[in-house]
């Protein structure tokens, strides 16, 4: 053997040795050293890891009416890697999805990316269609849909859901946390074209949410809703329209309403997203007349005067050298009457009696100032002087509801604390929240504070129906049964804008409603208290004392 051919030899066996050994160390590399990092890319590429949406929880009147449920729907998904004909599939699934062909066809095309939403809480009838096709790394998981029975019935009191499950606004937003329930896990191994292969491997079961049920009651929303209906075509407002019926005694919400509105099957089809807000506990306002129940329960419970002491009434008062004038001019009367016929002149004379610091007390002890803590979210405050900020004008008008802020809630609240012997109540809108058929957390009737006596809650009422029978609210009288009110009207600081406002309570004796209905900025057949809220209070008083002596009976 040649010199040549001998370093020919070596050579090769070195190489095939050092490939030997080269090959070693891979394949301890492969089985040892990063044997799971390749196990977990192996198993990327045969298992689908599947979330699983809870089912939200149903939400209910007070007589077991389902106000927003879920509608049986798909999520659709894809697996880029196993789809082998990208334009094809877009052409086939687009218009199911509501998607732009192209945008689907970038994301089925897009090989680096294992997995993609394509859609979520697609109708059902989209979903079938989909499941038709039976496309490989194209996957379906059946989930739900909300929706809202009564269309835009309660919408702003319900709010929305988004499609991906959480809620937005309204009930659906502050009470996420009971609705939502807990997300579940699939995970099951996927065939070469991203079908499932048996039985999954890992399985935990979503938990879904929990059931509301709300003070609310249907018959009564729908008189509301009709009777602000009916305002609000007749009297045109610029701004809208609010009602609310509370049970004066327990502060439950039997209805709550708005215009304009929304419906919550479809929340974008509005000119604003300020139609999803609910006016009824974040608007504010200057309560006008109405806020003279408050200075008259204060003055009347601080023994500064009394129903029949008598006043005289000219038309106008002097505060501070500066003569306020006063929308009446009725001679004398008492102060029952100032109450009765409203009076701003008599009210300014008795809040001097009363004193800065008393009426503050009272004006607090009512509530106003602070949020009422009802369930509903963006709740507002109100808007109160600091007493510091305040001068003899100022609470000369503030006796008649000028120069203060309140929201509706606050309103119909401290109304309902002086018609109820006296107590304020937390407002509730929520009966309770049960897990299956379990009660988990009951809304029961709370107490805040007694700011008045029973004795000064008694006198209230029966000066109040006299307002209806013979003063400012006679439109609010409901043949067959006795009926309380106090009417407001207060222009806003825009010339020829007007807040025209009733509250009002029946049966006088008994009381077992409270409405406070707004009308803001009326543009035609008046713009008074009496003439405009009364009105649609009256409707709302009229069919639900009948619903109660009926079908509640």
């Amino acid at each position: 053997m040649t010199s040549y051919v001998k370093k020919r030899t070596f050579t090769i066996f070195v190489f095939l040795t050092i490939m030997f050994f080269a090959l070693i160390v891979r394949l301890i590399w492969i089985q040892g050293i990063n044997s799971e990092k390749l196990a977990m890319a192996v198993e990327r590429q045969s298992t689908a890891d599947i979330i699983l949406k809870p089912q939200r929880g149903n939400i209910y009147d007070v007589n077991g009416n389902i106000l927003a449920c879920n509608v049986p729907a798909g999520d659709v998904f894809a697996a880029p890697k196993f789809i082998k004909n990208p334009e094809k599939v877009s052409e086939e699934l687009y218009k199911y999805l509501n998607m732009d062909k192209d945008s689907l066809y970038k994301i089925l095309s897009n090989k680096k990316s294992e997995w993609a939403v394509l859609g979520r809480s697609i109708p059902l009838e989209n979903i079938n269609k989909i499941k038709s096709l039976n496309i490989p790394g194209i996957y379906v998981e059946d989930t739900f849909m909300r929706n809202y029975p009564n269309g835009k019935m309660l919408s702003q009191v319900l709010g929305f859901a988004g499609i991906d499950g959480n809620g937005l606004y309204g009930l659906e937003y502050s009470l996420d946390k009971y609705l939502s329930g807990v997300p579940g896990r699939e995970i099951s191994l996927v065939d070469a074209e991203g079908r499932k292969v048996g039985v999954p491997s890992k399985l935990y079961k979503p938990t879904n949410g929990n059931n509301i049920v709300l003070t609310i009651d249907s018959v009564i929303q729908s008189y509301t809703e009709k009777a602000i209906k009916n305002g609000y075509e007749k009297y045109k407002p610029q701004d809208g329209i609010t009602a609310i019926v509370m049970n004066p005694k327990t502060g439950e919400i039997l209805a709550m309403a708005n215009l304009p509105d929304f419906d919550p099957n479809n929340p974008q089809d509005v000119p604003s997203q300020e139609y999803w807000s609910n006016p009824a506990i974040s608007s504010i306002y200057e309560p006008g007349s109405v806020f003279k129940v408050i200075t008259a329960s204060a003055a009347l419970e601080s023994a500064v005067v009394t129903p029949n002491e008598k006043f005289y009434d000219p038309g106008y008062y002097i505060v501070s050298g500066r003569k306020i004038r006063s929308w009446t001019v009725l001679g004398d009367i008492t102060f029952s009457q100032a109450i009765e016929k409203s009076s701003d002149t008599v009210f300014m004379q008795v809040v001097e009696r009363l004193g800065l610091d008393t009426f503050y007390k009272y004006i607090y002890a009512f509530g106003f100032g602070s949020p009422t803590g009802i369930e509903l979210p963006g709740e507002a405050s109100g808007m109160i002087l600091l007493k510091s900020k305040v001068y003899p004008v100022d609470l000369a008008t503030m006796s008649f509801g000028q120069g203060i802020a309140v929201t509706p809630i606050q309103m119909i609240t401290a109304f309902s604390a002086v018609i109820n012997g006296g107590n304020l109540m937390v407002p509730h809108i929520v009966k309770y929240i049960e897990e299956g058929d379990k009660i988990i957390k009951e809304y029961k009737p709370q107490i805040v504070r007694q700011v008045i006596s029973k004795k000064t809650s008694d006198t209230m009422k029966y000066i109040l129906e006299k307002t209806v029978t013979e003063g400012t609210a006679q439109a609010a009288q409901v043949p067959g049964y006795t009926v309380g009110g106090k009417t407001g009207t207060t222009e806003n600081y825009a010339p020829g804008k007007y807040v025209a406002s009733f509250a009002g309570f029946a049966p006088v004796e008994n009381p077992k409603i409270a409405v406070l209905v707004l009308v803001k900025n009326p543009t035609q057949n008046g713009y008074m208290g009496g003439e405009v809220a009364a009105p649609i209070a009256q409707e709302i008083l009229r069919d639900t004392l009948r619903y109660y002596d009926t079908v509640k009976k």
